[in-house]
C-alpha cells in the first residue's frame, strides 16, 4: 500500500508542475504577443462595433448632410450634384431626415418617397404645360441644343404659326401686317422665381362683323384655367399649334389682352364686312436663376461626358500593342483626339468657374460653353468613327 501512495503521490506532483509548467507558458505568451496588441485590438473591436452601430442606424435612420457628403465623396459621385443642393445645410437634412413616427427601414421609406415623386413629377410636368400654354417661355438664344433642354417654348416661327392659324385663319381674317417677337419688356430684378415679360404687335386686318367681335370675346377669355379640388386642371380638347415638337409649348390657352382696337364701320350687321386695327399684348416668361442652373449643370454634364471619352480614347496609345497605333488614319485620329484634352483643359476653367450672376450675360456664358463643347464633340466623333470602322474591319478578317 505504501508503494502504491508513493506512486500516486509522484503521479500528483508530476500533474501539479506540468499545470504550473502551462500556466507559466500561458502568461508568457499574454505578457509577450497578447498585451502589446492590447491596444490594437481594442480599438479594432471597437471599429467592429461603430461599423455595425453606423450600419443599423443607416439601416433605420438613413444620413444626414455630413455623411450624405462623406458618401458621394468616397464614391465620387459628389461632382455630378449640382453645388446648390449643398448651399442650405439645414433644408438638405430635413430633405434626407426619414420622418419622425414612420418604422419601416430608410431605405424602403426612400423607395416610398421616390415612386410618390414619380407622380408628383408627372403631375407638376402637366401643370407646367397648362401654365405654359397661357404664358410660354422666351429663351432668346441661337444655340438649338440649348433651346431644346427648356420646355413651353414659344419661338419666332411657333408664334408666327399662331398669329396665321389660331387668329387670323380661325376667324377669317385678312391682314397684311409683319408678324414678330420684338421688344420685349421683362422686369429689372431678373434673380427671381418668376420672370414675365411682355410685347405688343399691331395687326391691320379685314374681316366679317361676326368674326371681329368672335375674336375679341376669344381675347377677352384667353388664358383662363380650371381649378378642382385645388389642382389645375388640363384642358384635354386644346389644340397644340406647337405640333408636339419637343420644348415648345402648344399656345392652346395663349393669354392676351387688347391695348387698342380701332373699326371703320360700327358693327351693327354680323355679317357685314369691316376692317379696322388692334393692338395686342402677349406674354412671355423669361429666364431665371433656376432655367439658368438647369442648363448649367446639362452643360457640366456633357463636358464631363465628353472629357471622359476623350481621355479613354486618348490613352489608346499610351500602351504598345495596340494595332490602332500601327495604321496611319487610326493613329492619327488618336493623336487628334488627345490633342482635344488641351481645349477641353482651357473650357474646364469656364465650366468651373461659372457664378450665376446675371441671367442675360449668364445664357450668353451658356451658349459660348455649349458652342465650343459642340465643336469638341464633332472632331472626336469623327476621328472616333475611324476607330470604330478600324476595329470592325479588323473582327472580320
Amino acid at each position: 500500500m505504501e508503494v502504491m501512495d508513493k506512486r500516486k503521490k509522484d503521479r500528483f506532483v508530476k500533474g501539479i508542475a506540468l499545470n504550473a509548467f502551462v500556466l507559466l507558458g500561458c502568461l508568457i505568451y499574454i505578457y509577450v504577443y497578447i498585451i502589446p496588441q492590447y491596444d490594437t485590438i481594442n480599438a479594432t473591436v471597437t471599429q467592429v462595433n461603430t461599423t455595425i452601430n453606423n450600419a443599423s442606424s443607416l439601416k433605420s435612420d438613413g444620413v444626414n448632410k455630413d455623411s450624405f457628403t462623406e458618401l458621394l465623396n468616397k464614391s465620387g459621385k459628389k461632382k455630378e450634384i449640382p453645388d446648390v443642393i449643398f448651399t442650405d445645410p439645414t433644408k438638405l437634412n430635413e430633405v434626407l431626415k426619414k420622418p419622425t413616427g414612420i418604422k419601416k427601414d430608410y431605405l424602403d421609406w426612400l423607395l416610398d418617397e421616390t415612386t410618390k415623386m414619380s407622380i408628383i413629377d408627372k403631375e407638376i410636368t402637366e401643370i407646367n404645360s397648362v401654365l405654359g400654354n397661357i404664358i410660354p417661355v422666351f429663351v432668346n438664344s441661337s444655340n438649338r441644343s440649348i433651346d431644346d433642354s427648356i420646355d413651353n417654348q414659344v419661338t419666332l416661327a411657333s408664334f408666327i404659326t399662331y398669329i396665321e392659324k389660331d387668329i387670323l385663319g380661325k376667324y377669317s381674317l385678312t391682314s397684311y401686317a409683319p408678324i414678330g417677337i420684338s421688344n420685349i419688356t421683362f422686369p429689372e430684378k431678373s434673380n427671381t422665381s418668376v420672370n414675365i415679360g411682355s410685347f405688343k404687335i399691331t395687326l391691320d386686318f379685314k374681316g366679317r362683323n361676326s368674326n371681329i367681335l368672335a375674336l375679341i370675346d376669344a381675347v377677352q377669355k384667353s388664358g383662363g384655367i380650371t381649378i378642382r379640388n385645388g389642382k389645375i386642371i388640363p384642358n384635354t380638347t386644346e389644340t397644340r399649334t406647337g405640333g408636339g415638337e419637343k420644348g415648345l409649348s402648344g399656345l392652346s390657352n395663349l393669354l392676351i389682352t387688347i391695348d387698342t382696337l380701332s373699326l371703320t364701320d360700327i358693327p351693327a350687321s354680323y355679317a357685314a364686312s369691316n376692317q379696322g386695327s388692334i393692338t395686342l399684348n402677349f406674354y412671355v416668361e423669361g429666364m431665371d436663376y433656376q432655367k439658368i442652373l438647369f442648363l448649367r449643370s446639362l452643360v457640366s454634364a456633357k463636358f464631363t461626358g465628353l472629357q471622359k471619352s476623350v481621355q479613354e480614347k486618348g490613352m489608346l496609345c499610351v500602351k504598345p500593342g495596340n494595332p490602332l497605333c500601327n495604321e496611319t488614319a487610326t493613329a492619327n485620329a488618336i493623336a487628334t483626339i488627345k490633342g482635344l484634352t488641351k481645349n477641353l483643359t482651357k473650357l474646364q476653367t469656364q465650366v468651373n468657374g461659372f457664378k450665376t450672376v446675371d441671367v442675360t450675360k449668364d445664357i450668353d456664358n451658356i451658349n459660348d460653353i455649349n458652342t465650343s463643347l459642340q465643336t469638341i464633340e464633332i472632331i472626336y466623333l469623327r476621328n472616333n468613327a475611324i476607330l470604330e470602322k478600324a476595329k470592325k474591319t479588323s473582327t472580320t478578317k
